[in-house]
């Protein structure tokens, strides 16, 4: 049984800011998870939690909550890359910045730990710039995920019998009847901690082909927060 607040909203300050958000109370739920979309922040928690434990928690994820707020404030409208426009990597936006160079045949990519330069010839395409963009993420996701799997997959006990990374619009991965696993290198863009969710997400696959009850037993024995991550994510969405 769901049970939804009435439409006014709960507060705390932080800062000079005060955070207002909505409460949505959910009688299996064994503990309380935030959400930061557009639409406002909106914590979910059970029936037994007092509202002095929901403000101390929305208390303590506060500077969490302000940077996604900002973040999603910040998000530009225009898709177009120019200098400027942000680029997320293990879930942190950095500037692009687009420098010209009339003598560079090929236009060259470097991730400086503060913002990323692409340097290139004045008439370069959108299509050479994110050529570049997703040539990045692809070689950062085979050093950094192609371990992470490994690791998972020990620990798990279940092997794929194949792993490869593709460009997707929809999906962040799939594995496949064959227990072939396919992820989407654009997970680069997400912070680490939602990257290894999708990972033994799809892990799980191999032994529960559907998300049956006992597929998210399986998850959450290794992942006990899996639930929160799983949230995590569809934020993410909303600002990358």
């Amino acid at each position: 049984m769901t049970i939804l607040m009435p439409k006014a909203l709960h507060s705390i300050a932080y800062g000079t800011r005060m955070i207002e958000f909505e409460l949505l109370r959910k009688h299996r739920l064994k503990n309380s998870y935030i959400q930061v979309t557009r639409d406002g922040v909106l914590v979910k928690t059970n029936r037994s939690t007092s509202m002095r434990e929901i403000k101390a928690f929305v208390s303590k994820k506060s500077a969490w909550i302000v940077k996604h707020m900002d973040d999603l404030k910040a998000k530009k409208v225009e898709e177009k890359m120019v200098t400027g426009s942000q680029i997320y990597y293990l879930g942190k936006s950095y500037y692009l910045e687009i420098r010209e160079d009339r003598e560079l045949k090929n236009a060259k990519l470097e991730f400086t730990n503060s913002k990323f330069i692409i340097t290139t010839q004045p008439d370069v395409t959108q299509e050479e710039i994110v050529w570049n963009i997703d040539s990045f993420y692809k070689q950062k996701a085979i050093e950094k995920i192609n371990p992470m799997v490994e690791e998972w997959s020990k620990r798990m006990g279940l092997v794929p019998t194949y792993v490869g990374f593709r460009k997707a619009k929809t999906r962040w991965g799939s594995c496949s009847s064959r227990d072939r696993i396919s992820l989407n290198y654009h997970l680069m863009k997400l912070p680490s901690s939602l990257v290894e969710y999708v990972v033994v997400h799809e892990l799980a696959h191999i032994q529960e082909k559907n998300h049956s009850a006992d597929f998210w037993g399986l998850v959450g024995e290794y992942l006990v927060d899996y639930k929160f991550r799983k949230e995590e994510i569809r934020a993410f969405e909303k600002m990358i």
